[in-house]
């Protein structure tokens, strides 16, 4: 049981183990039954409160991450999308320092976002969506040249290839994706 089965369930949760406090208490309170029902009432209501205020804290840190990352996206999306369009319009030279560094950046950006994806705190469809972006960059040659040399460095948290991969469901591989259903 993860706290996300929690977030979904707390309400059952609650009512379960506070009735099942409750009935305790009734059977075998004996004069302190009522401060026992009173105390798993209270407790019940601090257990839903508790949780439902990790649930908000939990969604405004998703949403800081989100916004965060998709900023430092936007800054780096033109700078990749003309890697890739200078080498579809012929450019084969090995790329500048410069352009080198625009795709590290946006390798430790996938990186960072599998980290926080791993601590739980990113949900599996936005996951799933940011992969399948991953593993379309991967596709262009001037991108995959530097991943594959960079991710020797183990410096990504973990992120691999496979990992993206499996992130987008993709079930045959970079030459032709093709979405599970």
């Amino acid at each position: 049981m993860d706290r996300h089965f929690i977030f979904r369930n707390y309400w059952w949760i609650a009512l379960l183990l506070g009735g099942l406090a409750i009935l305790l208490a009734i059977l075998f309170g004996g004069s302190d039954r009522m401060g026992l029902v009173a105390s798993a009432i209270a407790g019940t209501l601090g257990f839903c409160y508790f949780v439902h205020q990790q649930k908000l804290a939990e969604t405004v840190l998703f949403h800081q991450l989100f916004t965060a990352f998709n900023a430092r996206y936007d800054v780096l999306n033109g700078k990749l999308a003309s890697l890739i369009e200078n080498e579809a319009l012929g450019g084969v030279e090995p790329l500048l320092p410069l352009q080198r560094g625009f795709v590290v950046d946006y390798f430790n950006l996938c990186a960072e976002e599998y980290h926080y994806f791993k601590l739980g705190y990113i949900p599996r469809n936005v996951w799933r969506s940011w992969c399948r972006g991953m593993a379309w960059h991967l596709r262009q040659p001037c991108i995959k040249a530097v991943w594959f040399v960079e991710v020797k460095t183990d410096s990504f948290y973990g992120l691999t290839y496979e990992a993206i991969l499996k992130g987008a469901e993709f079930s045959d591989g970079p030459t032709g994706p093709r979405a599970k259903t």
